[in-house]
């Protein structure tokens, strides 16, 4: 990093020599932050508090302060004046400190003088975030957890040997966190070394900080302690109840919050609460809550915290509490309780056999609690307020029928519960089925009654029910939080639901620890950003809340003060979007794989980079560990991988190489730098060698990483020993297989230039000795291939010695195992058998003696391989083996042993219960295989026999012969038997037909048919089978293909997985299996996942051999293997969203869509892409792009192309820029223009459309990529086409008005030549023509659009009439009426002029007329005159007869 360019010369001298000033320690503080242990940086110099520069300021200057302060680590050391800008001096410009100096003036440091004569400012002041000397750590927050003190170097537990009272009260008082409600011993610690502070604290409680408290060392510096000392702290541990100014057992409710006693409001104040708080001051039982105003003095505040007790709790603070949205309380309405006075006196017995009457306000203040110890309370809804509504009685919870349920029962549990009113009565269990009794049925509630139990029913315990039809409600006041937005889980506008409806938070004043409540709470993170620089939200919704100031003391969002409930508490624009620190993604880039590159960060939608100030190997270390990618190699600088863009998220990185996340390690701040992106930093993990190209990380051809690309080892001298190093680096067991000739992949053929020469025992392969080859080119042939497995030795054991009979043992990561017996069959035997040399398996006996601890793998060998590692194998919820049911075998001994024939033409007797175990394997060659199932235990049944696989004809075909083939096959139970082909149709022979088995034969083939070979089928009817162990994988998600919920389809349901332990190994095996890339994470913030179903299998443990997740150990199968809460949800490397912003496939058409408009055809224009919805930059924009768009939704033309974010600026990303469409394209996806995503643009130039809004169908474009057409010149916009068009139009026009003058003159010329030969009738038509046409002329409407009159072909057909029509030349000329002219079906007779034997031609022998046969050839017909013109065409028209419209004129 460039030095800053105040840096002086005398500065950088002093930074690099310089001493203690005076010898005297520099009085240090922190001031303007939440407590004293953060703040604004300020040392004090000749008695005046001063800053310091945060220039140079680095976490080792940060965790001296710390230290001097007794502030325990440093967590943070924020620049830029984030705690505000000082005042006074700014007192030192540089500091360079090791980190393990006890003061600041230990350190080096610049001249102590005031440097804001040198031009610096207190908008560069350093601050400091220190964790304190004491944390509770490992509870629901802040304030509850193990007592842990910093040490200086790592956090100790503080032991409760003599751990008192007054201690814990130093400490929750320290933390802002009340005062302590529990002190507890004997619990584990929470590090494994067992390590506890070395000195006891005696604490009198009155001191401000644990670290002034008195201490004593313990005896030889080790504590007697039975485990850690845990505290849990509250701010709501003093209540009293007040009258007259004293406190007994009855009164007011007063509670002590922050210092000061102020009393509760009585708004949703319970009898519940009132009998916990009797309970708490050993005043009895609560006998009745009065309300109105009684002892608060004028002027008090009353505070508006909302308890929700059960009634049963022994602490007001133990119930559940609320404080958002309080309404205020009026003055005088306070809650107040009247006590029994001891817990001994005699209450009247609670009589609920006899219900109020109906109509009665039986109120909670009038009623007196009676001796009912019966309970309340609203299970799996989220919160107090909503779930299935439970009633306690006689020690059982049970349930309450919805029979008749309705809101009116709903508002009696609400008010009793004190949670606002009912919003919604659920029935059909929709919070879950309970379990227990179910105490009421048919309910009849007025909505008046004080207790639900008081409500007219069917009698207590008396239903017809079952829990299936268990009652709910939902109350106003329950509250839930979620984060909206299209493309992240942890990132989004903030809302909140309550009083039924979501509604949105506003953002004043939220501060930092508000924000991390909320993503906390969320499950997103320990912290978060609030992003105040996103454009208007679209849509309304209630803003609900604002004024949110949470403290340390609170452990969610509901007990946050704030304003109250309003549906407008703020403007739109004052919405909160929240950022969490776990929506952030990390990668490397340009490094020629996922390990090694440049390191980038995701947030808020943009990749950003890392600049390299400080960056070292303890920075590596914690992004290789993050990424799953191993050991950290190097650490790069200075762009090694290549200059990256976007934001610079990080500088000053100071990880100490454990924390889980880069960005949480101490660093400048959030997207604080003065850094350009010629200093990205990178990493370079470990991973050498990798085997790609095979069904997993364990086969494949074998690559070696040169530090730019993957490079193939070629097989050419390529040695076992090589291979096993190779195998056992990766984890993969021992190697199996050893293979070359396979074709390298790249073009060019590049091999890596060395030969391994590995003996074997080598840890790595890079630490083998090498050759290079010669001349730099090794001879191959092609690259090596290597399988690698787990399974690769086994033995058969009996007495302690290996022989050819006795139980299977496997080596499993180096330790022999026995097998499990619930799986084994005799095709695996018989491949046991052949591995050893030990010929064919006779039997396979069930044994009792065997190893201690077995292998729940199970193989599904079809008996043909010739080792066990070949056969199918699946590890997966394989149920726990009881000590001595081991697999056992016994083998012919050798291959050439003579074995009896098998008999299969006789089947084994209806009712025979032939099993495996009591079957001698004979010489039957006959094989059992499922095909085309996607797994070993579903398919197509298919037989080999004499060398041909053939099939099974569906005719009879059952679940009885299905289970023959599943337990033969050692999968399981039969759940369905297929027919017609189910699995596809399969070739060959047709084996058998007409299947009857009794479901116990031990062979299908030993099942009764009509014969071997026998049938009248065809492959259309194959018969397939799927097994109970069938198994199948898929992520099930709304908008992504490789991201959501993890299901596997077992036993023939599809069930949740449960997360615990899943790591990386597994997840990646996941993600490789339902080809998603080769990584992925493990999201455990999303919320709890809707709907119930099977959580089939948890514990899983994937090792790096394991090809798929059926191989992977785990719990065994079990319909409820973890809570919902427990779920996996699974996001892949290569997850990318869908195609379509709905689940179904779409046309581009719905991939376009208009915003903020006043009708759906006007509006900002978004597109989809990428999984989400962007908008267009207005540069280029015009009317033919509008054009384009408007058509495309079936909008009709566009009327104006809008720019400038006329219709408000969107959101997201701008996915297109510069587009240039032509103004006939079908879609905006044909339109040139920019590579998407890449604009230089904002939102405020958003580009819009306003169209006609008359909608077409359109027929739907195919949705696909856009390709990138050459640009149309800007100039040629739509609207200049068209006026290029009209302007050549008036040209023509104006040339056809002369011609026409010139062309009549001529005719009356003509015409008057014939007068003595025409009849007068025909002079008086000609007269009458003639006048038209000098009267059109002169006409305003001649050639005008402004009247539309109907064609011809209204008119009367007349046999052999002429009518005049429009030449080709003239084909754009529209028709103009005659004026005056009447209609030809309007006119008399005698104005049809009479036919003449021979037509009147012009001067040029063309026909003046033709028929309308000719001229109208009628509907759906083309005219060949209008066509093609006629003969002796003079080259002009008679365009003027066509302007006759509707009159239509004959001649003789």
């Amino acid at each position: 990093m460039a030095l800053s360019q105040h840096l002086s010369l005398q500065g950088l001298c002093v930074l690099l020599l310089g001493t203690v000033v005076g010898g005297q320690d520099l009085e240090l503080r922190l001031k303007d932050g939440a407590h004293r242990c953060e703040g604004r940086v300020e040392v004090k110099h000749q008695g005046e508090w001063g800053t310091v520069d945060h220039g140079y300021w680095r976490v080792k200057d940060a965790s001296v302060v710390c230290r001097q302060l007794e502030c325990g680590a440093a967590i943070g050391f924020p620049g830029r004046a984030y705690f505000g800008p000082g005042l006074g001096p700014i007192w030192l410009l540089h500091t360079s400190c090791e980190g393990t100096e006890s003061t600041v003036s230990d350190c080096r440091h610049s001249d102590i003088r005031d440097y804001r004569n040198d031009s610096y400012s207190h908008d560069r002041d350093a601050g400091v975030v220190c964790s304190g000397f004491a944390r509770l750590a490992g509870g629901d927050g802040p304030c509850s957890g193990q007592v842990e003190v910093y040490s200086g170097e790592a956090w100790i537990p503080v032991s409760d040997g003599n751990f008192t009272l007054p201690t814990a009260q130093v400490i929750c008082a320290e933390l802002g966190c009340g005062k302590p409600v529990s002190v507890l011993g004997h619990v584990p610690f929470r590090e494994s070394d067992g390590r506890v502070w070395a000195e006891e604290f005696r604490c009198e409680g009155e001191e401000p900080e644990l670290r002034v408290c008195p201490r004593v060392p313990c005896p030889g510096g080790t504590c007697h302690h039975s485990g850690a000392a845990q505290v849990a702290c509250s701010a709501y541990s003093e209540v009293r109840l007040m009258t007259n100014g004293s406190s007994q057992c009855e009164g007011q409710v007063e509670m002590n919050i922050s210092g000061r006693w102020r009393a509760l409001c009585a708004s949703h104040w319970s009898l519940a609460n009132a009998n916990v708080v009797c309970r708490q001051f050993d005043c009895g039982v609560a006998v009745s809550t009065p309300r109105g105003p009684h002892f608060v003095e004028e002027g008090d505040q009353i505070s508006t915290v909302r308890f929700h007790c059960s009634g049963s709790e022994s602490f007001l603070w133990s119930c559940p509490v609320t404080v958002l949205g309080g309404p205020d309380c009026s003055h005088g309405n306070t809650a107040s309780v009247i006590c029994s006075g001891n817990q001994t006196q005699l209450l009247p017995q609670c009589n609920d056999s006899v219900s109020e009457p109906a109509g009665s306000a039986a109120s909670e203040e009038s009623a007196p609690y009676c001796s009912d110890s019966r309970q309340l309370r609203l299970v799996d809804g989220g919160g107090p307020c909503a779930g299935r509504v439970e009633i306690l009685d006689q020690g059982s919870w049970g349930t309450i029928c919805d029979d008749r349920w309705d809101l009116d029962d709903a508002r009696v549990v609400c008010r009793q519960l004190g949670c606002g009113e009912a919003l919604n009565a659920t029935g059909s269990a929709h919070f879950g089925a309970g379990s227990g009794p179910i105490w009421m049925d048919d309910l009849n509630c007025t909505g008046k009654e004080s207790h639900v139990w008081r409500c007219p029913s069917r009698g207590w315990g008396q239903h017809d029910c079952r829990h299936k039809q268990d009652a709910g409600v939902i109350c106003s006041e329950f509250l839930a939080l979620r984060m909206v937005s299209e493309d992240h889980q942890c990132a989004g506008w903030l809302e909140v639901f309550y009083n039924g409806t979501w509604g949105s938070v506003c953002r004043n004043p939220m501060e930092d620890i508000t924000v991390s409540m909320i993503c906390r709470q969320l499950g997103c993170g320990d912290s978060g950003t609030l992003n105040s620089s996103l454009a208007l939200r679209e849509g309304s919704r209630p803003q609900w809340v604002d004024g949110i100031r949470c403290q340390r003391t609170d452990t969610s969002l509901w007990q946050c003060p704030s304003d109250p409930w309003n549906c407008t508490s703020c403007s739109p624009e004052e919405e909160a979007y929240i950022s969490c620190a776990d929506s952030r993604q990390l990668r490397l880039v340009d490094g020629g794989g996922p390990c090694a590159g440049r390191v980038e960060i995701l947030d808020q939608g943009s990749w950003g980079t890392i600049c390299d100030d400080r960056w070292d190997v303890d920075d590596a270390r914690v992004v290789c560990r993050q990424l799953g990618c191993g050991e950290a190699l190097d650490a790069t600088t200075s762009s090694y991988f290549g200059a990256g863009s976007g934001p610079i998220w990080l500088d000053e990185v100071s990880c100490r190489g454990e924390e889980s996340q880069v960005w949480r390690c101490p660093s400048w701040g959030w997207r604080q730098h003065n850094c350009d992106h010629q200093e990205d930093a990178g990493v370079i993990c470990s991973g050498f060698v990798r085997l790609t190209g095979g069904d997993g990380p364990c086969s494949g051809r074998v690559e070696v990483h040169s530090g730019e690309a993957w490079t193939p080892v070629s097989d050419g001298n390529f040695t076992l020993p090589t291979a096993q190093v190779i195998c056992a680096e990766l984890g993969c067991g021992k190697a199996v297989s050893v293979l070359g000739h396979e074709p390298v992949r790249e073009s060019d053929d590049r091999v890596w230039t060395e030969e391994f020469r590995c003996e074997g025992e080598e840890p790595e392969l890079r630490v083998c000795p090498r050759v290079p080859c010669p001349g730099g080119t090794c001879q191959h042939s092609g690259a090596a291939q290597v399988v690698c497995s787990v399974y690769t030795e086994v033995r058969l054991m009996k007495n302690g010695t290996s022989q050819c009979e006795g139980w299977v043992e496997m080596n499993i990561s180096g330790q022999w195992r026995a097998l499990c017996a619930s799986h084994w069959n005799l095709a695996n035997a018989n491949v046991v058998c052949r591995q050893l040399g030990c010929g064919v398996a006779v039997s396979t006996p069930n044994r009792a003696e065997g190893s201690d601890q077995h292998w729940k793998a199970r193989f599904h060998c079809s008996g043909a391989e010739s080792f066990l590692w070949q056969c199918p194998v699946t590890a997966l919820g394989g149920p726990d083996c009881s000590h001595g049911n081991t697999a056992s075998v016994i083998c012919s001994g050798n291959h050439t042993q003579v074995l009896p024939q098998c008999n299969n033409s006789v089947s084994e007797q209806a009712g025979s219960a032939a099993l495996e175990e009591s079957a001698p394997y004979c010489s039957d060659s006959r094989q059992l295989r499922l095909v085309d199932g996607g797994g070993p235990c579903a398919g197509r049944v298919e037989i080999l026999d004499q060398g041909s696989w053939g099939t099974i004809c569906d005719d009879g075909w059952d679940l009885d012969d299905a289970h023959v083939v599943c337990r033969q096959l050692g999968c399981g139970q039969a759940l369905n038997a297929t027919g017609s082909a189910h699995f596809g149709a399969g070739s060959g022979p047709i084996w058998m037909d007409d299947l009857n088995c009794t479901g116990k034969e031990s062979h299908v083939w030993r099942c009764p048919s009509r014969g071997w070979g026998r049938h009248d089928c065809r492959h259309k009817e194959d018969a397939g089978v799927i097994c109970s162990e069938f198994l199948a994988l898929r992520m099930v998600s709304e908008d992504q293909q490789c991201a959501g919920w993890l299901e596997v389809f077992y036993n023939g349901t599809w069930g949740s997985v449960c997360r615990s332990p899943m790591d990386d190994v597994t997840v990646s095996i996941i993600c490789s299996q339902l080809g998603c890339g080769d990584s992925g994470s493990l999201n455990t913030s999303v919320g709890l996942r809707e709907g119930s179903r099977p959580r089939w299998v948890d514990l899983i443990q994937c090792r790096k051999m394991d090809t798929s997740l059926w191989q992977c150990p785990s719990g065994p199968w079990k319909y409820s293997s973890c809570s919902p809460k427990e779920e996996a949800y699974i996001s892949c490397a290569e997850r990318s969203p869908k195609n379509c912003p709905a689940a179904a496939p779409c046309t581009d058409r719905e991939k376009l869509r208009l915003r903020g408009g006043d009708s759906a055809c006007s509006g900002r224009v978004e597109v989809w892409h990428s999984g989400s919805w962007g908008t267009v930059c207005d540069d280029s924009w015009s009317l033919a792009e509008a054009e384009v768009v408007c058509q495309q939704l079936g909008c009709g033309p566009a009327l104006e192309a809008v720019r400038a974010a006329a219709f408000g600026p969107g959101n997201g990303s701008i996915w297109l820029d510069e587009v240039r469409c032509g103004g006939r394209e079908s879609s905006l996806w044909d339109c040139a223009a920019e590579p998407w995503g890449q604009s230089d643009c904002k939102h405020e130039e958003d580009a819009g459309v306003r169209c006609s809004g008359v909608r077409k169908t359109a027929p739907p474009t195919a949705a696909g990529s856009r390709p990138v057409l050459s640009p149309l010149p800007g100039f040629f916009s739509l609207a200049g086409v068209l006026c290029l068009i009209l302007g050549a139009l008036l040209f023509l026009v104006l040339i056809v008005l002369v011609t026409q003058v010139l062309r009549w003159r001529a005719e009356r010329r003509a015409l008057s030549s014939y007068e003595d030969a025409l009849a007068e009738a025909v002079y008086e038509e000609l007269d009458y023509l003639v006048t038209q046409k000098e009267g059109l002329l002169g006409s305003p409407g001649f050639l005008s659009d402004g009247e539309d009159n109907n064609d011809s072909r209204s008119t009367p057909e007349v046999p052999d009439q002429k009518t005049y029509a429009l030449g080709e030349d003239y084909d754009d000329a529209e028709e103009v009426p005659v004026l005056g002219a009447p209609p030809a079906s309007q006119r008399s007779e005698e104005e049809v002029l009479p036919k003449k034997e021979d037509e009147m031609m012009s001067q040029t022998g063309s026909p003046l007329n033709v028929s309308r046969g000719e001229a109208d050839p009628g509907e759906g017909e083309e005219s060949p005159w209008l066509l093609q013109g006629e003969t002796g065409d003079p080259g002009y028209d008679d365009a003027e007869l066509s302007a006759l419209g509707t009159s239509t004129v004959t001649l003789p």
